[in-house]
C-alpha cells in the first residue's frame, strides 16, 4: 500500500481506499490518519518503559516544527520514498507516519513484522540501487534484514535499542547511511549519525543540564520541563553527547573523569590486578577514584601523584577475594560497585 502524501491530503488519501477491502493492519493506519486530521490541539505518542506502554501528549504545532527539522536533518525532501514496517500503534510506526506527513514523502506501507520487507516501487526495482529513500527500523528489523538494508538509502534507528554489536555491524554496510535518534517518552529530540559522537537537537527543543549532570528538555510549547535522567556533557546550545561507560562525574564541579585512561595511566606503577571505580568515601560520601585490588596480589603500592591530574589520583583502596568475571569492564565495574555497598552496610 503507497500513500502518496506528496501529491493529495489526508482526507483525499483517505477517500481513495473508502470503498475498498482492506486489511486490519491498513484500518489501525486510516484511523490513525482520520485521528491526525480531525486534531486540533495535540497529538500522542507511545513508549514502552519497563514491559509497560505509556502515552504522551504534545503540542500539534511543536511536533509539526520538530518533525520538519527531523526531515532536513536527515535531508528527505517531498517526494522521496519512505517505508513503514511497524504498526503506527507503536512509536517507530507513529513517528515514521508522522515524518511522512510533515515531510510530504510517499509512504510504502507494509504489515507490521520482524523483518523489513522492500516493496515494489516500480523503478529500477530490478538494478542495483536503492528502492526506498527512507526508513525508521526497530533494533529487531535491523538484525533480522541486514540483506535489505543496502537498498534503503537512509537508515535511522532508536539510539536506546541499539547495541555495540548491532552497530558495528551497520559500519560493514558502505553505502547506507545510518542514523541514531533519541527519542524522550517516544518523542524525538535529538539525532546523530551512527558514527558520531555528538548530537544535534530537533528545533524548538532547548537543553540544559540539572545539578546532577542529567539531561533536561525545555520547549517554547510544552508546560513542564522533561527530565531525562540521562548523564550529558552539553557541547553547545544544540548539541549534547551522553556520558559513556568509562565516565564518571566527580567533585563539586561534577568534573567528568574517564576510568578507563585512569587506569592506563597507573598501568605503569601497578603490577597487579587492578580495577578503577568512582565510589564515595566513607568519611564524606563524596565520590571518589578508588583503586580495588584482588586480596592474593596487595602489596605496597607507590603512586607518584605528579604524574597524574589532580581528579585521578586514587583517594583510597579496597580489596577484594575475586573480581567479577565478565569481558565487559563497565559490567566489572558495576557489581564491584555493589558488592563494596553491601560489604560496608556490614561493617
Amino acid at each position: 500500500m503507497k500513500l502518496e502524501f506528496s501529491k493529495k491530503s489526508i482526507s483525499d488519501i483517505l477517500a481513495e481506499f473508502e470503498d475498498k477491502k482492506t486489511f486490519d493492519w491498513q484500518k489501525e493506519i486510516f484511523s490513525f490518519l482520520r485521528k491526525h486530521d480531525e486534531s486540533s490541539s495535540a497529538i500522542k505518542f507511545h513508549y514502552a518503559l519497563k514491559d509497560n506502554v505509556y502515552t504522551s501528549v504534545f503540542n500539534r504545532e511543536f511536533v509539526s516544527d520538530t518533525f520538519k527539522s527531523l526531515n532536513d536533518y536527515l535531508g528527505l525532501k517531498k517526494g522521496d520514498t519512505a517505508l513503514l514496517s511497524s504498526s503506527v500503534l507503536e512509536n517507530e510506526g507513529e513517528i515514521v507516519i508522522l515524518q511522512a506527513i510533515e515531510g510530504g514523502l510517499d509512504l510504502y506501507c507494509n504489515e507490521d513484522s520482524d523483518e523489513i520487507k522492500i516493496p515494489y516501487t516500480g523503478e529500477n526495482q530490478d538494478k542495483i540501487g536503492f528502492a526506498i529513500d527512507y526508513a525508521y527500523v526497530t533494533k529487531v528489523q535491523a538484525e533480522n534484514s541486514m540483506d535489505n538494508l543496502i537498498r534503503i538509502n537512509k537508515v535511522a534507528i532508536e539510539v536506546d535499542s541499539l547495541n555495540n554489536d548491532l552497530s558495528k555491524q551497520l559500519n560493514q554496510i558502505d553505502k547506507t547511511l545510518f542514523y541514531k535518534v533519541y527519542t524522550a517518552n517516544g518523542y524525538p529530540v535529538a539525532i546523530k549519525k551512527n558514527n558520531d559522537v555528538e548530537f544535534s537537537v530537533l528545533d524548538k527543543i532547548d537543553i540544559s543540564e540539572d545539578d546532577k549532570g542529567s539531561l533536561i528538555l525545555d520547549s517554547p510549547y510544552e508546560e513542564e520541563s522533561l527530565n531525562t535522567h540521562r548523564q550529558v556533557v552539553i557541547i553547545s546550545d544544540d548539541k549534547f553527547r551522553f556520558l559513556s561507560k568509562n565516565e564518571c562525574r566527580l567533585g563539586a564541579n561534577g568534573e567528568i573523569v574517564n576510568l578507563e585512561q585512569v587506569e592506563e595511566k597507573l598501568k605503569p606503577y601497578i603490577d597487579l590486578n587492578y580495577v578503577v571505580i568512582d565510589f564515595p568515601k566513607k568519611d564524606t560520601g563524596e565520590g571518589v577514584i578508588t583503586l580495588v585490588i584482588e586480596s592474593r596480589f596487595s602489596a605496597e603500592i607507590n603512586i607518584p601523584n605528579n604524574e597524574l591530574e589532580e581528579r585521578e589520583v586514587p583517594q583510597q583502596t579496597f580489596y577484594i577475594g575475586e573480581f567479577p568475571k565478565s569481558q565487559d569492564k563497565s559490567a566489572i565495574r558495576a557489581e564491584l560497585k555493589q558488592l563494596l555497598k553491601e560489604s560496608n552496610k556490614k561493617g
